[in-house]
């Protein structure tokens, strides 16, 4: 099982944290342009050479991309990944969830079904045009959540075109919900993993993102976690994010 990782803020400190990992490894940066996203290439590319680096781009206006982003950012969003990212193997991650605001979501209201229409083809598209593409989306614990989210555009049907990533950060999700719903979302993601094959596991998390507010998983839940994903058979795993690795997660990571 491949061990990889996400990295919000791309900083010197955070990015210094590769020194920590001594196997091949792919890792999520998000850069709000291409060529923010190829100056860390070009900066850490040949420092760590077991290190994949992929491309998660930012959306404009929304940051995350879904049924009510604004339709032209949509249009801009994937005309530019396909543009920068076709036939180069540079992996990119949707970041498919609600937007923050609410001004956004009430403004693209009327625009759900034309968005939601474009996601899905475009991730549909992906493998024959030539584009590897993950999609960071929301867990689920049973058919009819999966389905009010597909509805939102923010859960494309699963296939063998792009690699979906569910966000299954037990730190959250314990905190929002509860460890009995926790524990429902973990058994039909695991289901759902075991079922198409193409579906990587987003753990976590290790550090704060961009709400501010993200519960830090402890290195044995991290542990508990990983055998989890193992479990499942999942090929990826992905961990929120970086910059919180540190000897303890490390050990953890490697016990497994």
């Amino acid at each position: 099982m491949r061990i990889n990782f996400f990295e919000e803020y791309p900083t010197e400190d955070n990015m210094a944290k590769l020194n920590l990992i001594d196997w091949s490894s792919t890792v999520f940066v998000a850069c709000s342009s291409f060529a923010n996203f190829e100056n860390i290439i070009n900066k850490y590319s040949k420092r760590y050479p077991n290190i994949t680096f992929g491309w998660w781009p930012t959306a404009p206006d929304s940051y995350y991309v879904s049924g009510f982003s604004n339709p032209a950012s949509i249009d801009y969003f994937f005309s530019e990944i396909t543009q920068k990212t076709q036939n180069t193997g540079i992996p990119v991650l949707l970041d498919l969830e609600l937007p923050r605001s609410k001004i956004t979501f009430l403004k693209n209201i009327l625009n759900l079904r034309k968005n939601r229409k474009k996601i899905y083809q475009f991730t549909a598209e992906s493998f024959e045009k030539g584009l590897v593409i993950y999609t960071a989306e929301i867990p689920v614990f049973g058919g009819l959540a999966s389905m009010l989210l597909r509805m939102f555009g923010i859960t494309p049907p699963p296939d063998k075109k792009h690699i979906r990533i569910s966000m299954c950060y037990s730190s959250m999700l314990e905190k929002y919900f509860g460890r009995i719903i926790l524990g429902k979302i973990k058994n039909y993601e695991k289901k759902l993993s075991l079922k198409y094959g193409n579906i990587s596991l987003g753990l976590g998390t290790i550090a704060v993102g961009i709400l501010g507010s993200e519960p830090i998983l402890s290195p044995e839940r991290i542990r508990e976690d990983l055998k989890w994903a193992k479990e499942s058979k999942a090929k990826e795993v992905f961990i929120f994010r970086l910059g919180g690795l540190d000897d303890s997660y490390i050990s953890a990571i490697k016990s497994v």
